[in-house]
């Protein structure tokens, strides 16, 4: 009891000082300075003063019970340091626990205000997370930090107030090893494990600075701003695209054994385990990345080229390591991988005019009692009168076949408008429709063939009348049709 009365007539002398002071004291600033001072000297004043007095009292008892019974008087010092150290012990945890709780509020506070000057967050413009979504997810997590802080807290606390008293000393320290041990296990790991994260942020930073360098080279050849001899300026997106993969790839082989838990015998087995789902699922982008990487750099096709692709006509949009996309005249876009491309035909129509040398062609058969010179003429006349047909080189025909009925003649139109190939076909046999119309000359088919002064225009359809049956001379009833059926 001494001890208690001493600390609280010390703390009670520290209050009145420090009342006295604080009004003796007009400056704003060393009174909130000796407010928030002075009571934790107190308070520690009369803390060491009752440890002392607590610990003599209990070094008395024991000398008083020396005498008589030795191993009673150490199991009550004991027992007397046990109930001083969990008063301590409780103290510190009631400290922390109001450590803990004010930290959060000036967490919650501030962020708060933060949330209410701050923008939301974007990237590139897209809309990553809202400013109220930030805040209540730091607020989440500061609490769930508190919870998890408070039960760590009690949970070495428990077993440190056990180890305080002879009785329940052995489960507290077994207790406390559960916590203990784990911790110094991480703590050493962490530690052995800073040298290879050395070597593993020396590989990351050599290989990122070595691609940003990459990547400004790379960037002036395709400006044009630098020239490499041989090499097309149209390689050097492509070409960076590539050796960031391959960077990426090579840095993940160099930096493996250095990563935490390389060595275990479950990370080598899931490392097998990835590399071969890999391997076995990714055979045909393999294929297809490899038959894009050569397209490249043979340049068989741009983006904005008219191509045919196999069945698909198109204008490419995009080209990338994997598939070509086209966009037909339809406005219907395709599709192709870089495989079937590789592996199949590719007719590119821009390349061709560009050169002047796209020829559009035209078959039309027309009958035999026509003179090839007359239909040559009129032709290259029908060419000439199309928008987009080139005069040089100047269209060409040619008599392809001789059937039953007439020739076959093949118009050679060139035009240097290969994204208007649609357009341009339609105007071309539009105009050899107006040419062959105006001189008289009719076009055939296969299987009708009529003179131009025996075409008479098609009836429209209409139900018979009696009157047209009883012209044409047959009239046939149903009632007649049945009886005849049942006599025959």
């Amino acid at each position: 009891m001494i001890p208690l009365i001493v600390s609280i007539l010390v703390c009670v002398i520290g209050a009145v000082v420090f009342a006295l002071l604080y009004f003796r004291i007009k400056a704003p600033a060393p009174r909130e300075g000796l407010r928030g001072f002075a009571p934790l000297l107190a308070y520690a004043v009369g803390a060491g003063l009752f440890i002392g007095g607590w610990l003599a009292s209990s070094r008395r008892i024991a000398e008083l019970l020396d005498g008589s019974d030795p191993g009673k008087a150490g199991t009550i010092q004991g027992y007397l340091d046990g109930s001083l150290y969990t008063l301590i012990a409780t103290a510190v945890l009631i400290l922390l626990l109001r450590l803990e709780r004010k930290l959060a509020s000036v967490i919650d506070r501030h962020v708060t205000q933060w949330s209410q000057v701050r923008n939301n967050v974007r990237f590139r413009g897209l809309l990553l997370m809202s400013r109220a979504k930030v805040r209540d997810s730091v607020l989440l997590a500061t609490r769930f930090f508190k919870f998890v802080v408070a039960i760590l807290l009690l949970y070495i606390y428990v077993p440190l107030v056990m180890s305080f008293f002879p009785l329940t000393a052995p489960y507290g320290d077994r207790l406390l090893e559960f916590v203990t041990q784990p911790a110094i296990d991480i703590v050493m790991a962490v530690v052995g494990y800073i040298p290879k994260l050395v070597y593993l942020v020396v590989i990351v930073v050599v290989a990122r600075y070595s691609l940003k360098v990459l990547h400004f080279f790379l960037t002036a050849v395709g400006r044009g701003d630098l020239e490499f001899g041989g090499f097309d300026p149209e390689w050097a997106d492509p070409t960076y695209k590539l050796l960031r993969a391959l960077a990426v790839v090579f840095t993940l082989m160099v930096g493996f054994p250095y990563l935490p838990g390389a060595e275990s015998e479950f990370f080598q087995g899931f490392s097998l385990f990835v590399g071969a789902l890999f391997t076995l699922g990714s055979t045909a982008a393999i294929g297809n990345m490899v038959a894009g990487v050569i397209l490249t750099y043979t340049r068989t096709f741009r983006v904005g080229d008219r191509v045919r692709i196999g069945d698909a006509l198109g204008d490419v949009q995009v080209k990338s390591l994997f598939v070509t996309r086209l966009r037909n005249s339809f406005n219907e876009e395709i599709t192709v991988p870089n495989g079937a491309v590789l592996g199949g035909e590719v007719i590119n129509y821009t390349t061709a005019a560009m050169r002047g040398e796209l020829a559009l062609k035209a078959r039309v058969t027309l009958g035999y009692d026509y003179h090839w010179t007359k239909i040559d003429e009129l032709l290259k006349q029908a060419a000439n009168q199309t928008p987009g047909i080139l005069s040089d080189p100047p269209p060409r025909v040619w008599p392809r076949d001789f059937s039953e009925f007439g020739v076959l003649y093949e118009l050679h139109a060139y035009t240097d408008r290969a994204n208007k190939m649609g357009s341009t076909y339609a105007a071309l046999r539009r105009s050899i429709l107006d040419a062959l119309q105006n001189a008289g000359v009719q076009i055939l088919t296969p299987i009708v063939e009529s003179p131009p002064d025996k075409i008479r225009p098609p009836l429209p359809l209409r139900e018979a009348s009696p009157a047209d049956e009883a012209e044409a001379g047959i009239r046939i009833d149903a009632a007649d049709q049945s009886s005849r059926s049942h006599t025959d």
